[in-house]
């Protein structure tokens, strides 16, 4: 009895301590989830730049770091002033492949985007004009070179470039119509269809070559190479393997003759580089040989008759 009453308060005892740890345990777990998060800054160090306010509750983010020269127009409003926040909705973004654009009525052009100077230009609505110059360029950063002008055949023309984003062909047929055409690194190809060849052989790497083929031209493929990448130069991308360009094959070498053949070494004024009459070179008539041995027959017949007369008068 008293083994079973111990046994039994034991138990009533772990029990009510149970319960009584439960919420303190609910509390324990529930605690990391309940406290406030740390607020983690985005970085914005990819879009930040010089904010310079162009009106029409725009600004204008301005950089030039190793993306190349950018402007980033975005949304403010009309009460922005420099040093209030800027990193709000994007309405147009200038580049060296987009130098012009509108937003709010506003005309934009980066000008000068090629240099390591660009100058963002604002027309407003008026006709008046405003001139933001970009940051300094870093000093290496700007890859394009060109154009390198490559008559193709046919009445035709292409343009060639090199750039961050890889090499660029811009094909004309008509100076009026201006370019007909653009091959870059993501389209190195025309299609079939054109009805000519025009290619960047090996687009991705840090030599790439414009061939072409057109109708009216020359038989033969044509090659260009394309400029040079600068010096310091850092593309979007990293440079891979060439392939090898298709060249005109080389006649065969002649084969020796060795049966048959003697060697002859020249010497006096063959040796000396003189010409040799063909006549003096080579006999090809042999009367001559034929008289002189009928006249040393002649001779030695009479020899013969003058002997035998003076053996026969020694004799009488």
């Amino acid at each position: 009895m008293r083994t079973a009453l111990a046994l039994r308060t034991s138990i009533v005892t772990a029990a009510l301590a149970g319960a009584m740890l439960i919420p303190a345990a609910g509390a324990a777990f529930a605690a990391p989830a309940a406290a406030p998060r740390t607020a983690t800054a985005s970085d914005n160090s990819r879009y930040e730049g010089e904010p310079v306010y162009i009106g029409e509750g725009l600004v204008a983010v301005l950089r030039n770091k190793a993306e190349g020269p950018e402007a980033w127009i975005r949304v403010v409003g009309a009460g922005w002033k420099p040093g209030d926040p800027y990193m709000f909705r994007v309405l147009a973004k200038l580049d060296r492949e987009q130098t012009s654009d509108t937003a709010n009525g506003l005309s934009l052009k980066l000008t000068k985007a090629e240099t390591a100077a660009p100058v963002l230009v604002v027309t407003a609505k008026d006709g008046t004009t405003k001139s933001y110059p970009l940051p300094a360029g870093q000093f290496g950063t700007d890859c394009r070179v060109g154009p390198k002008g490559q008559p193709i055949g046919g009445g035709m023309r292409a343009e060639l470039y090199v750039t961050e984003n890889g090499p660029k062909a811009v094909l004309f047929a008509d100076e009026d119509k201006g370019a007909w055409a653009t091959l870059d690194r993501t389209h190195p190809a025309l299609p079939d269809s054109a009805g000519i060849i025009a290619r960047i052989v090996n687009p991705s790497s840090a030599t790439p070559v414009f061939e072409w083929k057109t109708e009216g031209g020359s038989d033969r493929t044509g090659h260009a190479s394309f400029p040079a990448f600068p010096k310091g130069c850092k593309p979007n991308y990293k440079f891979t393997g060439t392939e090898p360009v298709e060249k005109p094959a080389a006649p065969a070498p002649a084969k020796p003759q060795t049966a048959g053949q003697t060697s002859v070494v020249p010497k006096g004024a063959v040796a000396a580089g003189a010409e040799i009459p063909a006549a003096a070179a080579e006999d090809t008539d042999n009367t001559t040989t034929v008289a002189a041995g009928a006249g040393l027959m002649a001779i030695l017949g009479a020899l013969g008759a003058g002997m035998a007369l003076l053996r026969r008068r020694a004799q009488g």
